[in-house]
């Protein structure tokens, strides 16, 4: 894949925030589509650790026009508390990035309703 640093803009916005700076971003080893990302920002983890609410990580799903990657309602028990999740929207038509997304589910969510607590966009 061709670098293209204007989708990545996003990055180091996150990075400098006085509030999420610190924190790494997770995600499962399958179920999202191609995305660039600086290996320093995210880690890749078990089921177990990705439904599990964590200080310093937060879940990162890819937000399409073709819905969300992966499927949140396919992964059980990822509802079980009140936790932060990361949403990243990108189109995979085109390959642009529109930014990331912070949000906060609370347990027995039944969908991904959420609300947005930040922004990073390019």
């Amino acid at each position: 894949m061709q670098d293209k640093p204007w989708t990545k803009y996003w990055i180091k916005k996150f990075q400098m925030d006085v509030n999420f700076g610190n924190k790494r971003l997770k995600r499962l080893e399958n179920g999202y589509p191609t995305f660039e990302i600086d290996d320093n920002l995210i880690d890749t983890v078990d089921l177990k650790s990705f439904i599990t609410d964590e200080e310093d990580r937060i879940p990162l799903f890819i937000a399409s026009q073709f819905g969300i990657h992966p499927s949140i309602k396919s992964i059980p028990d990822f509802f079980n508390g009140p936790k932060m999740i990361a949403v990243l929207s990108k189109s995979l038509l085109s390959g642009n990035v529109h930014g990331l997304s912070i949000h906060l589910i609370q347990e027995n969510d039944k969908a991904s309703k959420s609300n947005v607590i930040a922004k990073f966009l390019n």
